[in-house]
């Protein structure tokens, strides 16, 4: 009875110390977390309200051992300093059930700690994020009106003002910026890929909940576009977007595509399908499209072979002229894929090459000839269409090129520069590429013994993050484990602490206490930095990452020694 008593009340002591002093720390760290949005992206209060909120949870994983480990000292220190462990000794109570507590409390917290780092830290950052994201609209008028730029994935932008438009009730899901004077640019990798300069712009925000990612579609009025090599010299003053491509810009979740932010069910479904990490799908799905490039490039030399019966060759296609619907016709000694080259520019018609351009008349019937080239090559350049589903075509049409206007009566002419036919329409049966039964493997062994040097190099990439991904999954998981351990290490080496320096000043207790905690965070930083570098290193890493347990371990076995021949 005496020991349930005794028990009882020490763990009522440590848990009220430990819960006061993980929601203070909560509380500071959740709000230090939202110092920089506050004054830096110009929030407002129920923003602020909202992502603090948030954050607490979060937040407490990192308060719980600290909390765990001043609770200790305080409350040991304190029945030390009393003499009520004196009594205790006194009344043949034993120096481990008097610790037991302080075990219990470890063991408690560790598993809480391992449970938040796993879960509940990933599921909030992710939740936070997405309330940024659904409010981005808020925060591009806030920001820019503060003479600040403003960042979001790949884009920045400059703005003398911005103002929000009213909500869409049919699309909860859009939000409307306008910006006047709007300065803008995309980086890829660090470097600019894109800049331009507009008096009016307008940026539409689609939020995509079910996709964890966001899509800005930017127009601009009176806008020119700039070199991005050389700001200051012009390269065209018809930009109407604000992309390479005139499509929206896709910005995935930042949180998904980083391993330390992912729980443990995901990290455990990308240990076994690396392919499905956002970093190596892309490089995949890179593979992919120059996969289905060069089957579709040989799809469509085994159809002009299949129409060639001696010397010229001709092949009609359909085109999505300037001036409506057309038809060409492609006449070419012979046709080729070169495997050395990019898929998308590996197929080459050899010449002599005549190429026709004639109108379609009413009923699909080719009309009336327009244009007329002569070159001594064509290749067949293919391009991604991620919006339009599927794959684009246009021929290049170079050496020696002649072009004959028939529509404006103009004679043969030479051209200096190669000649670009656009809105070639592939037959839909060229377009057919058959699934490779070996997926994502097969990908990339297709990629690896290619002739093609960047096919090659995609593997490489690849093969370089998926390696990447594992180092950082098993740090991940190892300094997870570690750092939940902690919890017990540091609430026993408290609890020890507090009874050897009794009468000591309890700050002064705890910092002493402070100090090995410190150290093993340190350990555990540094054993990822190393786990996940070098690919020869991970296992002195891991081993890193374990060391500071290891050595506070030995620290509480050696005080605990002491404290039971005392």
């Amino acid at each position: 009875m005496i020991y349930r008593t005794l028990h009882t009340y020490i763990l009522r002591e440590l848990l009220r110390v430990f819960l006061l002093t993980a929601m203070a720390l909560t509380t500071l760290l959740a709000f230090g977390g939202t110092f920089k949005p506050l004054t830096k992206q110009g929030m407002d209060i129920q923003q602020l309200l909202v992502i603090v909120l948030n954050l607490m949870p979060a937040m407490l994983a990192y308060a719980i051992p600290t909390a765990a480990l001043f609770a200790a000292v305080l409350v040991y220190w304190r029945m030390s300093t009393d003499n009520e462990l004196t009594a205790c000794r006194a009344g043949g109570v034993s120096f481990i059930s008097i610790v037991l507590p302080a075990f219990v409390l470890g063991l408690a917290v560790a598993s809480v700690d391992l449970v938040f780092v796993n879960y509940v830290v990933p599921q909030f950052l992710q939740s936070t994020e997405r309330i940024v994201r659904g409010d981005l609209g808020s925060l591009i008028v806030s920001q820019i009106n503060r003479q600040e730029r403003f960042s979001y994935g790949k884009l920045v932008v400059w703005a003398d003002s911005a103002n929000l438009q009213p909500e869409d009730p049919n699309d909860p899901n859009l939000s409307v910026v306008e910006l006047h004077g709007m300065a803008g640019a995309l980086l890829e990798n660090g470097k600019t890929t894109a800049t331009v300069v507009a008096q009016t712009a307008r940026v539409r925000i689609h939020n995509l909940p079910a996709q964890d990612s966001a899509e800005l579609e930017i127009s601009l009025e009176n806008a020119s576009g700039f070199e991005p090599g050389n700001a200051f010299r012009k390269v065209t003053t018809s930009v109407t977007q604000l992309s390479p491509d005139g499509r929206p810009l896709h910005v995935e979740s930042y949180f998904k595509s980083k391993p330390k932010f992912l729980n443990w069910r995901d990290l455990q479904t990308l240990g076994a399908d690396a392919y499905l990490f956002p970093p190596v799908a892309d490089v995949i799905d890179q593979i992919e499209q120059r996969y289905k490039q060069d089957q579709i490039s040989r799809n469509v030399q085994a159809w002009w072979v299949k129409q060639s019966r001696s010397g010229a060759a001709p092949v009609v296609f359909k085109q999505n002229g300037d001036n409506g619907p057309a038809e060409i016709t492609l006449y070419a000694t012979g046709a080729k894929v070169d495997p050395t080259k990019p898929a998308a520019e590996s197929l080459i018609f050899t010449g002599p090459v005549k190429v026709e351009q004639r109108a379609v008349g009413a009923g699909g019937a080719g009309g009336k000839l327009q244009m007329t080239y002569t070159a001594d090559k064509a290749t067949m350049v293919l391009a991604a269409d991620e919006y339009g589903g599927g794959v684009s075509a246009q021929l290049q049409i170079e050496g020696n090129v002649t072009r004959q206007n028939h529509a404006a009566r103009l004679g043969v002419t030479s051209v200096a520069v190669p000649v670009l036919v656009s809105g070639v329409i592939l037959a839909p049966a060229l377009k057919e590429v058959p699934p490779l039964a070996e997926g994502k493997a097969g990908l990339l062994t297709i990629a690896a013994n290619s002739p093609e040097a960047g096919m090659r190099g995609l593997s490489k990439t690849a093969n370089i993050r998926i390696g990447k991904l594992f180092q950082q999954i098993g740090s991940e998981l190892h300094s997870r484990g570690s750092f939940s351990l902690s919890c017990l290490t540091l609430v026993m080496l408290g609890a020890a602490l507090g009874i050897m320096l009794r009468g000591k000043n309890p700050l002064a207790v705890f910092v002493i206490g402070f100090v090995p905690a410190v150290f093993l965070v340190l350990l555990i930083t540094a054993g990822r930095e190393l786990a996940e570098g070098d690919a020869k290193n991970v296992s002195a890493g891991i081993a890193l990452i374990w060391a500071g347990n290891a050595v506070l371990l030995a620290l509480v076995a050696g005080v605990y020694a002491k404290l039971l021949r005392s």
